[in-house]
């Protein structure tokens, strides 16, 4: 019964596309391409985030000609979306006529084209600007055998369709074109979503604005835990004691009043339990906070596993610690020896407490500038933005 179950529901769902790309057909008969058109859309049309917004907030700010539309699922909150920007939602007719009409589609994660209902025209453009930039955890072709036949296709159709992906370092751009089945043009000029790093301006308002949403006080610092998801659904590595932590904490960051924000993966969202993780005296739980650079652009000091942002974090010379107990467990393998990395690594909470209280800022600091400048061949200067909006306009001309 489960086998002929899945049948249907799979000829269910193909008969959907098939109508779909029906009527996107229908659609682009009665639409040309709109000059200056951008249609954006993060994380399968569920956040207003990632490199897609931050293009987007460049691009509102120096070229007000760009007409700006977002996509997103029925059910999503709009509310942080910029009021210049035109949102529409994910499979309407008007979501036809404007991704049939957009000279630049612009997301930040694999799309396959007939899933979408698009059929792309000679002259549109398609910038896949993938939501992370230096990876620790090995993916795309690199872990082909563990992502099944049906993404591996989807990530070949994504990027035979792509005319442009982007890099903020010299090891991400080696990645991408070892694994990413991609032979087009790579910008290697930073990630959008880390201009938030150098832009210096911005920072106080972000700051006022996490002290608001947490009662945090003005002269408290943070200390931002920010793991990554596994599919064992079970909390045990999560698990801090952060009384235990927090003097020691308290010295590295010479301070007496410290916040630890929690900030879990979105995958564990209404999933599982989680107030266990902050049921302590000056903790709260960030999961729900809309925007995870923001969060690291405010925090003084990061606790993270496997999680690529320890290397955005690293843009601003903060210290990085790892906490992992699976490490052997994880099942999708590394670029990097751990041993290697500038960030101390614990591997169960005696270890991190240790760490902690060892820690040493010149040491760390010689260690981070050696690895992002010989390693990663870090490019990011906060002008990615600017870099990405200049070939788009380029493309106009």
């Amino acid at each position: 019964m489960k086998r002929i179950g899945g049948a249907i529901a799979w000829g269910l769902n193909r008969a959907i596309k098939s109508l779909g790309n029906l009527l996107s057909l229908f659609a682009r008969l009665g639409t040309k391409v709109t000059p200056g058109r951008v249609v954006c859309w993060a994380y399968n049309y569920k956040q207003y985030g990632c490199n897609p917004r931050y293009l987007t907030e460049y691009l509102l700010e120096h070229y007000p000609d760009m007409e700006i539309v977002w996509v997103f699922r029925r059910g999503v909150d709009t509310s942080a979306v910029d009021p210049r920007v035109k949102c529409v939602r994910f499979r309407t007719w008007e979501y036809l006529k404007m991704i049939n009409s957009a000279e630049f589609l612009v997301t930040n994660s694999r799309t396959d084209p007939w899933h979408i209902y698009w059929h792309k025209r000679p002259e549109q453009k398609y910038l896949m600007l993938w939501h992370g930039g230096a990876a620790l955890k090995r993916i795309e072709r690199d872990v082909e055998e563990k992502l099944g036949f049906s993404y591996v296709q989807k990530a070949k159709r994504d990027s035979k369709v792509c005319n442009l992906m982007i890099s903020g370092c010299r090891a991400n751009t080696e990645l991408i074109k070892r694994s990413f089945w991609y032979s087009g043009e790579i910008l290697e000029r930073g990630i959008p979503r880390n201009d938030i790093f150098f832009d210096t301006t911005r920072h106080n308002a972000i700051r006022q604005r996490i002290n608001r949403e947490y009662n945090i006080a003005q002269d408290s610092r943070i200390v931002l835990y920010a793991p990554t998801f596994r599919r064992s659904g079970t909390l045990e590595p999560y698990h801090i004691d952060w009384d235990k932590m927090r003097p020691a904490l308290k010295r590295i960051l010479q301070c007496d009043n410290l916040t630890v924000i929690v900030r879990m993966h979105p995958n564990l969202i209404n999933k599982v339990d989680t107030s266990s993780l902050v049921n302590y005296e000056g903790v709260v739980d960030g999961t729900l906070y809309p925007d995870m650079q923001e969060l690291l652009s405010a925090s003084d000091l990061l606790i993270t596993d496997y999680s690529s942002s320890m290397f955005d974090f690293s843009m601003q010379r903060r210290p990085c610690l790892l906490y992992a107990t699976d490490i052997e467990q994880y099942d999708r393998g590394y670029y990097y020896d751990f041993t290697k990395l500038p960030y101390p690594l614990a591997r169960n909470q005696e270890d991190l407490l240790r760490i902690i209280s060892e820690f040493n800022s010149e040491e760390y600091g010689s260690r981070l500038a050696d690895f992002l400048d010989d390693e990663l061949g870090i490019v990011e200067k906060g002008d990615a933005a600017k870099a990405l909006a200049e070939w788009m306009v380029n493309c106009r001309k």
